[in-house]
């Protein structure tokens, strides 16, 4: 693989993730609950990629056997948005975006299993003090540890999603398989939230004047842009590489978090410990690893 298309993927990558830093932004700006939020996110963005598919040429039918395989995937992308704004919901921006540092830890986990690599001891070095910062964010912010948890599963099917679709995306155009994704995640969501609503309550359901503007950004550049920046860069890196960079996305939620909303005021010492040991952690891997291998990993 040449270097100027490695550089490609790459630059398509961290644009995905500097978008992907406004979603935790967004989801705190919407009034919607993190049900409801994310079935309106699932049809806009299906719909904009079933129309961007067909002005392109790139639609087609798939077999049942493919929809099904693409289906099953689908449900941890809207597993991984439904906890990752109830975590919102529920502890702020800060803590959300802390815990999806710990995707490179399950990502680690998760590639030996699904594609058959060799476990990396390096990876999984780096990614335990990912969550040993996360834990020491726990032990004196108790109040969080709910939405940490929640923000932990989030970032769990965050990782599980990307190695799944490393699977198959060289088989499709990345339009096509982000609309068949998307519109999958949004049939098992429209199923599955009304026996949600029991312990997730939904609340209102129509977005006012300001949520609709908040919802098209949030599907249109922090959505079908970014997800397809991000696909497209999986043809040619590894999932521990585009995992790894999202651990970026943090940086730039949180940054925005405390700018925007004062959320430095709500946390202790050890929140800021913990969130500089999940930061070194993460700088650290990606030295090590520019070290070991003066070419990126694909």
């Amino acid at each position: 693989m040449d270097n100027p298309v490695i550089r490609r993927a790459y630059a398509e990558l961290h644009s995905a993730v500097f978008l992907f830093g406004f979603t935790g932004i967004l989801g705190r700006l919407i009034s919607l609950q993190a049900g409801v939020l994310v079935w309106h996110r699932l049809w806009m963005t299906a719909l904009m990629m079933y129309l961007l598919t067909r002005l392109s040429g790139s639609f087609r039918l798939l077999s049942k056997a493919e929809t099904l395989r693409l289906s099953l995937f689908s449900l941890a992308i809207t597993f991984h948005w439904l906890l990752f704004y109830q975590t919102i919901k529920v502890a702020g921006v800060s803590v959300a975006m802390i815990c999806l540092s710990a995707i490179a830890f399950f990502s680690a986990l998760l590639e030996p299993l699904i594609l058959r690599k060799s476990l990396s001891k390096t990876h999984l070095f780096f990614s335990s003090l990912v969550i040993a910062g996360i834990w020491l964010m726990v032990g004196t912010q108790h109040s969080a540890l709910n939405g940490i948890l929640l923000g932990l599963a989030a970032a769990f099917f965050s990782a599980l999603f990307t190695v799944l679709n490393k699977t198959v995306v060289h088989k499709y155009d990345v339009r096509l398989l982000t609309l068949y994704e998307l519109s999958a995640g949004f049939v098992a969501l429209s199923i599955l939230l009304p026996l949600m609503n029991s312990y997730w309550p939904t609340g209102n359901f129509i977005p006012n004047a300001s949520d609709w503007l908040y919802l098209f950004l949030l599907s249109s550049f922090c959505t079908v842009l970014a997800f397809s920046l991000s696909i497209k860069s999986l043809k040619v890196l590894s999932p521990f590489s585009v995992n790894l960079a999202i651990n970026l996305e943090p940086v730039y939620g949180i940054a925005l978090a405390f700018w925007l909303f004062n959320e430095y005021e709500l946390f202790g010492p050890n929140f800021y410990w913990g969130a500089a040991l999940i930061f070194l952690a993460v700088s650290g891997d990606i030295l090590l690893t520019y070290l070991q291998n003066k070419t990126p990993q694909h």
